[in-house]
C-alpha cells in the first residue's frame, strides 16, 4: 500500500514538473514571437542561392531600391533579373523551382512607410513563402526557389543629425 502511495506521489510530481516546464517554455515562445518589439529595419537585402552578396538592397532610410548585381540566369531567358518596378514597388527574381521546364518567378513587394517586405507571388509545392505574410524584421526564406530576404538594423542611422 505504501509503495502505491509513493508511486502516485511521484507521478503527480512528474506531471506537475512537466506542466510547469511547458508553461515556462510557452511563455518564452510567446515573448519572442508576439510581445518582443522588433527594431525597425534600416535595410532589407534580397539574396539568391547560396551567395552572401545581395542582389538588391532596399534602403528604408533613403526610400530607395539599389540594384547591386544581376542574377545569373540561363541564356534562354531574354530578360535580366532582378526586375525592379518602382511604380508598383516590386522586385521580381527568377526562382529555381521549375514547372514544365520553366523556372518560376518570385515577386517581392516593399513598403517604405511601414518598412516591410512581403513575397506576394511565387510557385512552389506548398507556397509557404507567400503565406508567411508581411515582415519587418523576420527573414523570409523561399525554398525551393532559393530566394531569401534578410533585414539589417543600422543603429547609427537613428542618431544622425
Amino acid at each position: 500500500m505504501e509503495n502505491t502511495i509513493k508511486k502516485t506521489t511521484k507521478n503527480q510530481r512528474d506531471i506537475f514538473l512537466i506542466v510547469f516546464l511547458l508553461i515556462i517554455v510557452g511563455g518564452f515562445f510567446l515573448y519572442f514571437q508576439v510581445f518582443r518589439s522588433v527594431e525597425d529595419a534600416s535595410y532589407a537585402h534580397v539574396y539568391y542561392g547560396t551567395s552572401n552578396e545581395p542582389l538588391v538592397t532596399i534602403d528604408f532610410t533613403k526610400n530607395e531600391v539599389i540594384l547591386i548585381e544581376n542574377q545569373n540566369v540561363p541564356s534562354s531567358y531574354d530578360q535580366n533579373y532582378p526586375i525592379i518596378n518602382e511604380a508598383q514597388k516590386t522586385i521580381t527574381l527568377l526562382g529555381d523551382y521549375e514547372i514544365n521546364g520553366t523556372r518560376q518567378v518570385v515577386i517581392i513587394t516593399y513598403d517604405f512607410g511601414r518598412k516591410t517586405v512581403q513575397v506576394i507571388e511565387e510557385q512552389s509545392p506548398n507556397n509557404i513563402c507567400s503565406k508567411e505574410g508581411v515582415s519587418n524584421g523576420k527573414p523570409l526564406i523561399c525554398l525551393p526557389n532559393r530566394v531569401r530576404v534578410e533585414f539589417e538594423v543600422d543603429s547609427e542611422s537613428d542618431f544622425t543629425v
